[in-house]
């Protein structure tokens, strides 16, 4: 059937490098077809890649930056309600869209381009009368040139004023990059639009709104287990032989079709499915040359975990920060988003500071909750440094001089993870060099999907990224086009999409694979330590700062976890 094996050596048809959403959308969609000669690696303990979470020593748990929860498509839908219904016992709570934007002390209601009455006088007035002349000068224009970069698109759309105040100041702190360098055919896919009717009845009115446009004006989460149970119930879902986590790639030769892991076993393939980062890919390609134009952000995010009640109870979103007095540019209520990610107040703990550091000594005394936590993001890039050593302490400060905390507040836990990979930008003339290297790396049988992989920002969301893979499945099997990664405007389409079918017949000539001989090939490793946990087992990733060659920047993308502990830890 052509499979070999011989001790560390393995033959297997399709490789997937990555257990987050992207290559769990891929593995379930070969198991659909009842494929089985398949594997999955991925380096961490845990499956999720950038969309998982952590918990801390003290049993606060974090994902890895805030992401909404929302779907476009009918599968993924379907693929949701395999994981969230009454026989599982777990569900999904829906989450109206509540976010904020701190502008010159005032919490405006998000959208601010719907809300500029919620501003203070003289910038309100500033901002409504550039609208009100930039959709001016827009119906009269006969023949307006096309905007050749973001920025000139944002001043032709909102004027002058809200650009300055929001616009520009927020997406270089959110990306680390000017808007004159990016693109502007994503917008209308991702940010809410002016409806001068309705926004200026609010602005008479005294009103602020969400008008609830997007996919995103309502999301869901885990009403337990947080956003890392949904991918350990679909890696659990899989076949156990089939899917390895804590196996490393240390080597990749796309000529030969081979891989070695750092355990040592050797694997050929036919066909590979990577949501590695695309320019870490290339780079072991040697084709470097194709990713002049793709820049990246990082991302560092901030955690904390806090005695006492939540300030901010009503704040389930974000409250975004465009001005320079505060490092972090959006800040998420995480203990009100997931009332699940807190210990229970009868647990006891111990403060590890203040707010603002007392010159008394602190006691070591353990006392209960309630608690709360804070989730803050920091952006890093090429444009913007960011001082790693400081970061904790400097979020902290800021954070209680905009109000977010108090001096005395005690801080019981704090976490920070390093993102390397926070946004694929999108820059000018990088969609030409990403579809070249998409072409290039297709004629290699490899199929690099995902929020990185296919370095799209545009198609980066989760449902995004579990249906490339499925859509690379049904392409690699079946010749089917991919409409999530070439046609962006299709896949933030409002409506909701019925393609991918959910329902696949399966494949008459079905591979098999020897999983029992390919177990013994792992016999240098406990098998257990391969396996996905129960879910009543919260993951915690360990500080490890080696980098390997061929996953690049996702091995690497948490570097600093200062809280281990076993996986051992019970909570629910």
């Amino acid at each position: 059937m052509g499979n070999t094996l011989d001790g560390q050596s393995a033959h297997v048809d399709v490789v997937i490098i990555g257990g987050g959403p992207t290559g769990l959308g891929a593995a379930y969609r070969l198991n659909q077809y009842g494929f089985e000669n398949w594997l999955l690696l991925d380096a961490e303990k845990h499956p999720g890649g950038l969309a998982g979470s952590v918990k801390t020593a003290e049993g606060f748990r974090f994902d890895h930056g805030y992401k909404a929860l929302t779907s476009r498509y009918e599968y993924f839908d379907k693929v949701l309600s395999s994981v969230y219904n009454e026989e599982t016992g777990r569900s999904l709570l829906t989450i109206p869209r509540n976010n904020y934007v701190y502008i010159r002390g005032n919490l405006v209601k998000y959208p601010v381009q719907n809300n500029l009455g919620g501003l203070p006088i003289a910038e309100k007035h500033s901002c409504v009368l550039d609208l009100v002349k930039a959709k001016l000068e827009e119906k009269d224009a006969d023949d307006k040139p096309a905007p050749s970069n973001l920025d000139e698109y944002l001043v032709q759309t909102w004027g002058e004023a809200l650009c300055n105040i929001f616009f520009r100041p927020y997406i270089f702190k959110a990306w680390a990059y000017p808007t004159g360098k990016l693109r502007s055919d994503w917008v209308d896919q991702k940010i809410p639009p002016a409806d001068l009717g309705a926004d200026f009845d609010s602005l008479m009115k005294g009103q602020q709104r969400d008008p609830g446009w997007g996919i995103d004006a309502s999301s869901a989460y885990p009403s337990k287990g947080g956003m890392i149970g949904l991918w350990r119930q679909l890696a659990k879902s899989l076949p156990t032989g089939n899917v390895r986590f804590k196996h490393e790639i240390s080597q990749l030769d796309i000529d030969e079709k081979k891989l070695v892991t750092k355990s040592g076993l050797e694997i050929t393939y036919k066909q590979l499915i990577s949501s590695m980062p695309l320019t870490s890919l290339l780079d072991l390609a040697n084709r470097s040359d194709l990713t002049e134009c793709m820049v990246h952000s990082s991302l560092f995010v901030v955690c904390l975990g806090l005695r006492g009640t939540c300030p901010l109870p009503d704040v389930t979103g974000c409250i975004f920060y465009p001005e320079s007095d505060t490092i972090f540019h959006r800040v998420c209520v995480f203990s009100t988003h997931d009332p699940d990610s807190i210990p229970a107040s009868d647990i006891y703990l111990s403060t590890i500071r203040l707010v603002k550091p007392d010159s008394e000594e602190l006691s070591n005394e353990e006392k209960p909750g309630p608690y709360w936590s804070l989730m803050m993001e920091i952006s890093g890039g090429p444009l913007k440094s960011v001082n790693e050593s400081t970061i904790a302490d400097d979020a902290i400060r800021d954070a209680c001089a905009v109000g977010l905390l108090k001096d005395d507040d005690e801080v019981v836990s704090i976490h920070l993870t390093e993102m390397t990979h926070g946004y694929p930008l999108p820059t000018i003339n990088s969609v030409e060099k990403v579809d070249e290297a998409l072409r290039w790396l297709k004629s290699k049988d490899i199929w690099s999907r995902g929020r990185f992989g296919a370095f799209r920002y545009e198609v980066g969301d989760l449902d995004h990224c579990f249906i490339q893979g499925v859509e690379a499945v049904d392409n690699m099997l079946k010749g089917i086009p991919e409409d999530c990664v070439f046609q962006t405007n299709v896949a933030n389409n409002q409506s909701k999409l019925s393609i991918p079918a959910f329902d696949v017949n399966i494949l008459d000539d079905v591979s098999q694979l020897n999983v029992a001989a390919l177990t013994e090939s792992f016999r240098s490793e406990s098998l257990t330590e391969s396996l996905v946990s129960d879910d009543a087992t919260d993951p915690v990733l360990p500080s490890d700062s080696e980098q390997s060659i061929a996953a690049g920047s996702i091995r690497s993308a948490i570097t600093a976890e200062p809280n281990p502990v076993s996986d051992s830890d019970s909570s629910p």
